[in-house]
């Protein structure tokens, strides 16, 4: 099997954390800095019914979206707060609430960089533009390459809506001379195993930038159902050489990324450290009015750290002695498939440990 990537200098290369070391080393030592991102949710609303929803009850249970002028007042507290980052996507979609374009302008316009993850069943023209001249990046949640497969693992028949609302987002791009990078995401399972490279061929016709595969987990539900480990042994090989195929169709406007580092050889869920550090990296803000802890676990009462209907209440708690107690508690042994746990190993290893000699040359 290939590496995930011929060159380190991509955005899925997890070891950029290490450029956030003040951040890895208040994390080490429970001075936390401000976060370098946030999760921000719109909405909990959704017009997709995936098989691998992770937040389904949650959603059903807090059906509720922000309002535009609250969105707008956490953009400006996020800025003043030194927040680099936010990635506009959530327990919902974030299309459906119709402030979302004007979040991601005054997100520009106070200097806190956007990425949308959306499932591109509705985009309005006036979002496709706000995405184009605000957004750094753009991914399209569509994980199929048909509208047989769309259909199965998303449960609604609307896949040429969404390669629809591509063809738009990829038009603007070009009208605008927009910088935006355009994703297509594609959560592999066996489902929809045999359209990975077809996919990545319709990614690369489409005149998307990227694409980008990774495994699906059902560990992370809201409610903790049990549920068997996925089997991807049965479509292992099948997976691997279409990611081989996909990776040849690299040209410097096409990048495909098979995403593996943060699993096992198997695709199975890995935890390669002791304790869980890493998530001060992100705040997490949802469409309920709730600061979580994680976005892994997104909705779970346990993990609520405070409120956001006065954004300067997160300030309150953010490195507070809750805070720490809350990340001490964290047992990895415990916790789904950490979207993390790279930079988990990275702190142990490089701050905690210095294995790297950070000091010198």
């Amino acid at each position: 099997m290939k590496d995930a990537w011929k060159s380190p200098y991509n955005a899925f290369n997890s070891m950029k954390v290490m450029l956030w070391r003040q951040h890895l080393e208040g994390m080490a030592t429970g001075k936390l800095l401000p976060p370098v991102t946030v999760d921000f949710d719109p909405t909990n609303l959704c017009n997709s019914d995936c098989i691998w929803c992770n937040s389904k009850k949650f959603r059903e249970q807090h059906p509720e979206s922000m309002s535009t002028g609250h969105m707008l007042d956490l953009a400006d507290f996020l800025g003043d707060w030194g927040v680099k980052s936010a990635c506009v996507a959530g327990g919902g979609e974030p299309m459906l609430n119709p402030g979302t374009g004007k979040l991601l302008r005054r997100m520009k316009k106070v200097g806190v960089k956007t990425g949308v993850i959306t499932n591109g069943i509705y985009m309005s023209d006036d979002q496709a533009m706000a995405i184009a001249e605000s957004s750094s990046w753009c991914g399209f949640s569509i994980d199929s390459g048909s509208p047989k497969t769309f259909k199965i693992v998303h449960g609604v028949d609307k896949f040429k809506d969404v390669i629809k609302n591509v063809k738009k987002l990829v038009s603007y791009k070009k009208d605008l001379d927009s910088d935006v990078e355009i994703t297509y995401k594609y959560l592999l399972h066996p489902y929809n195993a045999t359209d990975l490279l077809h996919a990545a061929e319709l990614a690369k016709e489409l005149g998307m930038n990227t694409f980008q595969s990774r495994p699906v987990c059902w560990d992370n539900l809201y409610d903790q159902t049990p549920r068997d480990p996925i089997d991807f042994e049965p479509v292992l090989d099948s997976i691997n050489w279409q990611t081989e195929k996909a990776m040849e169709l690299n040209d410097e406007n096409f990048h495909f990324y098979g995403i593996r580092h943060k699993f096992g050889e198997k695709l199975e869920r890995k935890v390669n450290f002791k304790k869980c550090l890493a998530t001060p990296i992100m705040a997490v803000l949802c469409a309920d009015g709730t600061v979580q802890l994680c976005h892994d676990l997104r909705g779970k009462q346990e993990w609520i750290l405070c409120r956001h209907d006065n954004p300067q209440d997160i300030k309150k708690v953010w490195g507070s002695k809750k805070h720490l107690d809350m990340i001490k508690s964290i047992d990895p042994n415990k916790c789904p498939r950490c979207t993390f746990g790279a930079y988990n190993e990275i702190i142990e290893n490089v701050i905690i440990e210095d294995k790297m000699y950070r000091d010198f040359p």
